[in-house]
Formats: C-alpha cells, sequence, structure tokens
C-alpha cells in the first residue's frame, strides 16, 4: 500500500523527539490574598479615598513581557484585589511622570488602544478560559474571554464599572466586578487564576505581575494564583433587559411589482434573560430577538462552489460561542448562522414576489457553565418562524412559503481530566423542520450530528495528540436526499466517480468526518505535527453546522521553527513548512500542496507575515459542478501581510495576494492599503481598499449543452473588482459613541473565447479543452459543434454596491444601552465599462437608496 508523502513527512517530524516529563517543568505561579472589604462599598470614580481601600497591600514587581521578557518595566506597576459578598474591588496604580501629557485615548468596546491596564480571572480554575477586564487610560472598557492559544474572544459581554483617575506622575483604574457576572464553583474558600497586566503605547512595552513567556504551553496555564477569597454566598443571579424598537423602512419601487410598498413602519418588541439554575450553571434567553444595530456583512462576489463562511455579530450567539466549537479544520458542527438565515426556498420566477431577509427568529435558550467534577457545558435551543413570502401575477395576491418553522438543537461538553492534562468531549445536534411534503419542498425533515473528541497532553503541555470524530444523519423525502446528494458539497452525480451515484430513492443519508493530529505545539524552538483528516461522500452537517466540501482526505504535515529571543530589530519569529495532499474516497489524488510562512515581529512594534506556495497538478472535482473531474497545472501562490505600529497616530497596513498559473495565463493578484488615523483621542478613523485582477483562461461557464457528457463551456474570464471600508468612530465619553461603516464595492467579469471540455484528464491544456465560436444574441450565446445545435446565457456580469450604517451608541446606566441606527444600501447591476475606482463610486451614490432607520432603547436590571 503507497503511503502518502505527508503521512511520511508527519512520521518523521515525529521522531525528532520522545516527550520527556522532564521537559519544561512548570514554575511555581506567584499568588496574590485578596481581603475582605468590610467597610462601606465605594464611590467608583478613580480616586481611591474610600476607606476600604486602606486595606490589602499593593503588589508590585511586574515584569517585561515584550520586547524584552523578564527585564525591569520602564514604570512600575502596582495592584490590589479586595472583595465582599457582591463584588470584586480591583485597583491598579500605573507610575508615569509624564502622564499629564500622554495621549488618554477613548475607544470602541472591542478595541485595544493607547495605554491600558487589565485584570485576567480564571475563576473556575480550569487553566483553559479565563474573563478579562481592560481599561485604557482614557476610561474605554474592554471586556473578553483570554484562551490558551492567546487569542481573545471579544464576543463576550459583562456589566461592571471602572473609572479611571489622575495623579502628578500616576493614573490609576477603579474596578468594581459585581460576582453575579463570574461563574465560580462554590465553596468555602475560592483559587482562582490570576493575570494582571500592563501596555505603556510610548515606549511599546507590556509588563506582567506574574510573568507569562513568550514561548508558553497556554496563556491562561501560566496565570499567576489569586487565594484568600472565601464564604462567599450562594447566588442565583437574574438579570432581565426588555427592549423596544421603532423602525421606519424606505423601498425602491419595483416596475409593475404590485407588493412593493415603498414606506413601512414597524414597532416591536422582545426580552434579554439571564438567570444562575445553579451557582455553576447559567440559562440565557431570548423572546424575539433584534439585531438591527448588528454591521452589515461585506459584497463579495463568488465564483467558487465553496460557501463563503460569514463570521457571527449578533451578541446573543457570540456570548459563551467558544463552549460550542467543535470544529475539522475549517468545517464546524454548529454554525450560528444557520439560525435565522435567509430563508431557502424560492418562489415562483413567474410571479412577482416580496420576500424577507432573513427567517425570524421565535426565540432560543442556552445553558452554560462547568460543574464542580469539572464537566464544560453548553447546551442551546432555537426556533425559527415559518417564513412567507408575497407574491402576486399582477392582480391577485398570495404568501408562499419559503422557510417552515424550524427548531435548532446543540448540546457540548468536555470533561476536563488529570488536572488539565485530558480532555473527552462530545457534541450533538439536531434540526428539525414542520411541515408537509409539499411545504418541505426539498429540504430534509430532520438532521442529526453526534460527535466525539479526545485530547491528551504531557511534558508541561508541550506534547499533544488530538483526536475527534462526527457522524452525521440527514432524513427526508427521496426528492429532498436526492437533491442534497447533487449539491456541489457532495457531487454524487459525477460521471466519472465509481464511488458515487445518485439514488433516487433514498430517504436517508449518512457519513463521517474527523482528524486525527499529534505532535509538538510549544516549548523549544522546534516544533511539528501531522495527521489526517477526513470527510466521507454523506457527510453533512450543513442544516445547523458548516462544510465546505465532502468527498476527502487529507494526510498533512508541518515543521515549525520559533524564537522568542529579542535582537537588535526583532522580537519574535516564525518559520513554518506545511505540506498537505487531497485524496477522494476513490484514491484519486486531488492535490499537493507545500507553503513556507513566516511571520515576524519587530521591536517596533511592526508585524509581518509572508507565505509562498506551490499547488503541484491538480485534479478537480468540483469545477465542473458534477461533470468529470477536471485536471489543472501547477500554480504559485504567495501572499504577504504587514501592519504597521499601532501605536503611531498613523497606522499603515498593507496587504497583496497573488497566484502565477505556471501552464496557462491564469493569474490573480489583489492590493490592499490600509491606513488607521487618529488625529485626536477622542476619533478614530479607518480606510481599507482592495484592487483585484482575476484573469482565468479556463473558467466554469455552463453545464452541457446537448447531448454529449462533454459539453461542459468554459471561458477566458476577465474580472476587476474594486472594494473598500470605511469605519470612523467618535467616542465622546466612556458610555458615549458614534460609529459608521461603509463598504463600498464594484466588480465587473467578462468572458471570451469559449471552448468545451473534451479531454478532462489531459495534462496538456491545449488537447484538454476545444474552441467553439458561438455568437451572442439577445443575451443568449448560439452556436453548432460536431453537428450539434448549442446555447447557453451570457455569463457576463457587472455588480455595484453600497451597503453602510450609522450607529449612535448610549449606554446610560450600566447594561442598558439605546441605539439610534441609520442603514442604507445602494445597488446596480447596469454595465458599465472598464473599472475606474472613482467614476464607479460617483455612479454609485447618484443610484437611488433604501433606507432603514431605526431606535432600540433596552433596560438592564438584577433581582
Amino acid at each position: 500500500m503507497r503511503i502518502p508523502l505527508a503521512v511520511q513527512f508527519a512520521g518523521a517530524m515525529l521522531a525528532l523527539g520522545t516527550p520527556s516529563h522532564a521537559d519544561d517543568a512548570p514554575t511555581t505561579p506567584r499568588v496574590y490574598e485578596a481581603l475582605r472589604w468590610n467597610a462601606k462599598p465605594p464611590v467608583i470614580d478613580g480616586n481611591l479615598d474610600d476607606e476600604g481601600w486602606k486595606l490589602g497591600h499593593w503588589a508590585g514587581d511586574f515584569k517585561q513581557r515584550e520586547p524584552r521578557e523578564g527585564a525591569a518595566p520602564t514604570y512600575p506597576t502596582w495592584v490590589k484585589v479586595l472583595y465582599s459578598d457582591t463584588h470584586l474591588y480591583v485597583a491598579i496604580k500605573c507610575h508615569d511622570p509624564e502622564v499629564a501629557t500622554r495621549r488618554k485615548l477613548l475607544a470602541s468596546p472591542e478595541e485595544f488602544a493607547g495605554d491600558m491596564v487589565g485584570i485576567s480571572l480564571d475563576t473556575y480554575f480550569t487553566k483553559t478560559n479565563a474573563f478579562e477586564f481592560n481599561v485604557t487610560s482614557g476610561g474605554s472598557k474592554l471586556d473578553l474571554v483570554m484562551t490558551n492559544s492567546g487569542n481573545p474572544d471579544l464576543s463576550w459581554k459583562a456589566v461592571w464599572d471602572c473609572r479611571v483617575g489622575y495623579g502628578s506622575d500616576f493614573w490609576v483604574a477603579e474596578y468594581a466586578i459585581p460576582l453575579g457576572q463570574l461563574r465560580y464553583i462554590p465553596g468555602p474558600t475560592q483559587v482562582w487564576g490570576m493575570h494582571v497586566w500592563r501596555w505603556i503605547d510610548a515606549v511599546r512595552e507590556e509588563s506582567n505581575w506574574s510573568l507569562i513567556p513568550i514561548d508558553n504551553t497556554g496563556f491562561v496555564r501560566a496565570y499567576g494564583e489569586l487565594r484568600g477569597i472565601g464564604e462567599l454566598p450562594a447566588r442565583r443571579r437574574l438579570e432581565i433587559v426588555p427592549y423596544g424598537v421603532a423602525s421606519y423602512r424606505t423601498r425602491l419601487p419595483e416596475p409593475g411589482n404590485p407588493l412593493i410598498t415603498q414606506e413601512e413602519t414597524e414597532i416591536d418588541f422582545g426580552l434579554d434573560a439571564k438567570y444562575g439554575l445553579t451557582p455553576n450553571l447559567t440559562l440565557d434567553a431570548t423572546v424575539n430577538p433584534d439585531f438591527g444595530q448588528v454591521e452589515a456583512d461585506p459584497s463579495e462576489i463568488n465564483l467558487s462552489t465553496v460557501e463563503i463562511f460569514r463570521r457571527e455579530q449578533r451578541p446573543f450567539f457570540l456570548e459563551g460561542k467558544n463552549l460550542f466549537d467543535f470544529r475539522i479544520e475549517e468545517d464546524w458542527a454548529f454554525y450560528s448562522r444557520r439560525i435565522g438565515a435567509a430563508p431557502p426556498l424560492d418562489t415562483d420566477d413567474s410571479l412577482y414576489s416580496l420576500r424577507p431577509d432573513t427567517s425570524k427568529i421565535l426565540g432560543s435558550m442556552k445553558v452554560t457553565g462547568r460543574t464542580e467534577q469539572g464537566l464544560s457545558l453548553g447546551v442551546l435551543g432555537a426556533t425559527t418562524e415559518r417564513t412567507y413570502a408575497s407574491v402576486s401575477d399582477g392582480i391577485a395576491e398570495a404568501r408562499q412559503l419559503i422557510n417552515p418553522r424550524t427548531h435548532y438543537f446543540v448540546a457540548r461538553g468536555v470533561q476536563d481530566l488529570q488536572g488539565g492534562d485530558l480532555y473527552l468531549g462530545g457534541i450533538l445536534t439536531g434540526t428539525w423542520r414542520d411541515g408537509t411534503f409539499g411545504e418541505l419542498r426539498g429540504l430534509p425533515s430532520a438532521a442529526t450530528a453526534l460527535g466525539a473528541e479526545v485530547t491528551k497532553y504531557w511534558s508541561n503541555h508541550s506534547y499533544f495528540i488530538d483526536a475527534r470524530v462526527l457522524r452525521t444523519r440527514l432524513q427526508g423525502s427521496a426528492g429532498a436526499i436526492s437533491e442534497k446528494m447533487k449539491e456541489w458539497v457532495h457531487n454524487y452525480q459525477r460521471v466519472d466517480a465509481a464511488h458515487l451515484s445518485v439514488d433516487p430513492l433514498r430517504t436517508e443519508l449518512t457519513g463521517d468526518a474527523g482528524s486525527i493530529r499529534m505532535g509538538k505545539e510549544s516549548s523549544g524552538a522546534w516544533r511539528y505535527s501531522g495527521g489526517v483528516t477526513w470527510r466521507s461522500p454523506g457527510v453533512d452537517m450543513n442544516d445547523i453546522g458548516y462544510l465546505g466540501q465532502a468527498d476527502s482526505i487529507n494526510p498533512n504535515a508541518k515543521l515549525d521553527y520559533f524564537t522568542s529571543t529579542t535582537g537588535r530589530f526583532l522580537k519574535r519569529r516564525l518559520h513554518s513548512l506545511r505540506y498537505r495532499e487531497t485524496y477522494d474516497y476513490d484514491g484519486l489524488l486531488q492535490g499537493r500542496y507545500l507553503n513556507f510562512v513566516n511571520e515576524f515581529a519587530t521591536i517596533e512594534n511592526d508585524y509581518v507575515w509572508s507565505q509562498l506556495g506551490l499547488r503541484f497538478s491538480r485534479t478537480d472535482t468540483r469545477v465542473l459542478r458534477g461533470g468529470p473531474a477536471l485536471r489543472s497545472g501547477e500554480v504559485l501562490q504567495a501572499n504577504v501581510f504587514y501592519n504597521g505600529d499601532g501605536s503611531k497616530a498613523v497606522q499603515t497596513t498593507f496587504g497583496v495576494s497573488a497566484s502565477q498559473s505556471l501552464r496557462t495565463r491564469g493569474r490573480y493578484i489583489e492590493f490592499e492599503p490600509g491606513l488607521v488615523y487618529r488625529p485626536t483621542d477622542r476619533l478614530r478613523a479607518e480606510i481599507g481598499v482592495s484592487l483585484a485582477t482575476n484573469r482565468q483562461p479556463y473558467q466554469y461557464v455552463s453545464d452541457p449543452y446537448f447531448g454529449t457528457e462533454l459539453g461542459w463551456v468554459m471561458g477566458r474570464l476577465d474580472q476587476r473588482t474594486i472594494a473598500g471600508t470605511i469605519r470612523l468612530n467618535y467616542t465622546f465619553s466612556p458610555t458615549l459613541s458614534l460609529s459608521f461603516y461603509g463598504g463600498p464595492f464594484a466588480s465587473r467579469g467578462r468572458y471570451s473565447a469559449f471552448t468545451r471540455v473534451t479531454h478532462p484528464y489531459s495534462p496538456d491544456p491545449e488537447t484538454r479543452f476545444t474552441p467553439i465560436s458561438p455568437n451572442l444574441t439577445n443575451g443568449v450565446y448560439r452556436g453548432v459543434d460536431g453537428g450539434e445545435p448549442f446555447e447557453f446565457d451570457d455569463p457576463d456580469f457587472t455588480w455595484r454596491e453600497l451597503k453602510s450604517n450609522l450607529v449612535l451608541r448610549w449606554e446610560y446606566r450600566p447594561g442598558s444601552t439605546i441605539y439610534c441606527v441609520w442603514s442604507q444600501h445602494r445597488s446596480d447591476d447596469a454595465e458599465f465599462g472598464d473599472l475606474q475606482p472613482w467614476e464607479e463610486y460617483r455612479q454609485l451614490f447618484s443610484v437611488k437608496p433604501e433606507n432603514i432607520l431605526l431606535i432600540k432603547a433596552s433596560y438592564w436590571f438584577s433581582i
């Protein structure tokens, strides 16, 4: 049996070192002893003049983390922690002889900006995740969940108070964090992980109370400890946030369509609630949620067979989302954007229609937390309403169902064993649709998935093995399952695949996906890992998850060299060699990929990332949308990204992506310059531009146009795209801000030099395709080939679009907000010639827009 090269490479890398329990022995953590606050609760104003602040002790002796790990900081910092039955009180005092002249930046709730301090608390003491509370020297708050990867999860939001104050040579942050916002296991005494940090913008320096090395075996694992907290009363937290929203919408008229009302008004209400079922399990619920203040998705034109993955932006689904994460590379068992997505069913093309953009969520509930036995748990359920489109033949109006009522369920658990060295986890998901055979119209009536995982670490988390598997099952009518099998994700109709065929009688589709990976991921300069992932032809989690492509087996390996030793110019760097192969389940080699990746972080706080890759000759089983696999030649790929020093008033970014086919003239190049400008402490402006040229001699155009199996039409594509991103944020105070987002977009694609596929496996493009010479008449290409007439629609496209919103946000009391939002959408598919940025944007702004104005008010209270 032939062993794939990637597996051989992985075995060689793993043979370089054998785990040793003596390697990287953990150091004794630093400990802070908190005292109880018995005095009158403080006034949080940044002054520290309340009686209770005379208690306790100031802990200093911070150490630099960047740029020179372990060195004494430029300016000292001290921290004090006290507690009561209801709050944790924290004071962080920062010495700075030039505090009077320093910039004191105000920022958005998701931005690290200027001089900052923060405290992070691993209240479950799991050494995996921690709640973090940060504040800028200007007083803006930023809360998040910190993970062992060191990458913050900014989705978590809490209700807490913090104010900053200033002296002649220092500034101070005074915190009051309600214990009800934290989750911990009740007991007579508490031991929490604690991390306190400070960033000094002027000298680009981070210092830590308990130093977390750059080369660590887990960021949260390296925390110090907070002790001394005891005899906390058991609390059943109840938080209620009712809201009301009033909206006004204008629509563009559509000639002949009687359903379009040019002006619409609506008033709606909803409720969010949070309740402590037990001291360590929390119930979150939302009824009729509204996400009108959420930023719009960027515009894109997708010419591939893989669905675009969209990031979640809705607050309810963002909070605690890490508890539901179960992924196999870029595929997810749970993809929350499925809940409330655009209705999947079409209306009759012969009728006028008016359809909603999303499916209305009636309600959703989730339970999250961690038991005393070390089980992290997340359970979520949601229901979307039956969604109808209004349809009309120009005379009579009716309603047509475009999405049946749908129920979603996710349960995820991870058991922590052996002090965090062993994790056992699982996930169960389900989607069920209510409706008759006619109402479902090709949709599965039920979709379920069951997954399991095991992760084992040793040698102080330096070495690991990770294995996970997911089994999926779809049930429905024979028509629904047949349609699923023919989707581009599966391509069961592929004419040259002996292991695939569409069964028109099947009422069930099953499959599995999984991965096995092992290696060394931390401690020391050399790291390596190897493994294999797979997705069987029938696996499908797209009713509640995300799957890009089924029917693949992917051996892979990588070798890294990492150093965090600070030199004259660099403070850390990474060099990574990565290799990957892809096969289908019939053993067809679809491609080999070799990439060399470099990352550099400089003393001046600049960051550079680059990648040089070679995609060897591949066989693409998807490009012909069910046709035979099509061979393509080698492609050289290169990417470079630069991110300038964020401490400067003007920060520059730049990216370039390029690919060049080595056998044809196919190429792609994209430039992405960007600029972040802070002219004042309150105003931040970000502008980004993308200029892309895509020229492909053989781009898919159409399915077979007559009886032969080799009638797939390809064409030479010449596409140009211009896109922009504009973000402006003015922060009046830590609780009042005005922000603007604009995303102009224009793309043009022209096809020529049409061919049809004749020898799909030929290594020579000249014999792989045969030219055809159609004529264009009234938007349709027609011609004769081999004595047979053919026709296909003109594939040329043009699209202009502008999505924008203006949001005024006022947190008039902790947890209670008022949003005033103006959203505008302009689009146009009129023909245009060569793309000229300023001309296209001028034309775009001449298009009549659709507008939405809304006011949303919520009130938070806790019992």
